[in-house]
């Protein structure tokens, strides 16, 4: 990843106010990976834009622990977050699509392009080796 991508990837996430998201991710029983395409002529600033809103309002749920989204050289967004109920992730995930935060998304992200896994941790390592 080159260094503007890297700077674009932290600005995101710490916008987001879930970090240090990697140090409470100790915490998820669930990780949920989502990747999509950026619809034609969405630049990198016009997604985050988008995505920043609906980041926000998700961090406001204690049960998303943390979340990193990241734009990859062929251009596929990616999204990683890590929850602490499975129940409480489908509840929220399907009220999101009723907010007025993800209104933005669909102009900017290609919808069809979306693919979504959501995967039981099986283990977990903490970041200071434990």
């Amino acid at each position: 990843m080159n260094p503007a991508k890297i700077l674009r990837f932290v600005a995101l996430a710490t916008s987001t106010a879930l970090i240090p998201a990697l140090v409470f991710a100790q915490e998820a029983t669930v990780m949920e990976i989502v990747t999509f395409q950026a619809e034609d002529g969405a630049d990198t600033a016009s997604v985050t834009a988008a995505l920043a809103p609906i980041a926000e309002k998700m961090g406001q749920y204690d049960t998303l622990v943390a979340r990193a989204v990241s734009e990859g050289p062929d251009g596929t967004w990616t999204m990683v977050n890590y929850w602490t109920d499975r129940d409480a992730m489908n509840r929220i995930n399907e009220e999101a699509l009723t907010w007025p935060e993800f209104g933005a998304l669909p102009g900017v992200a290609n919808l069809e392009t979306l693919q979504m896994q959501q995967l039981d941790i099986a283990a977990s390592v903490g970041l200071d080796g434990e």
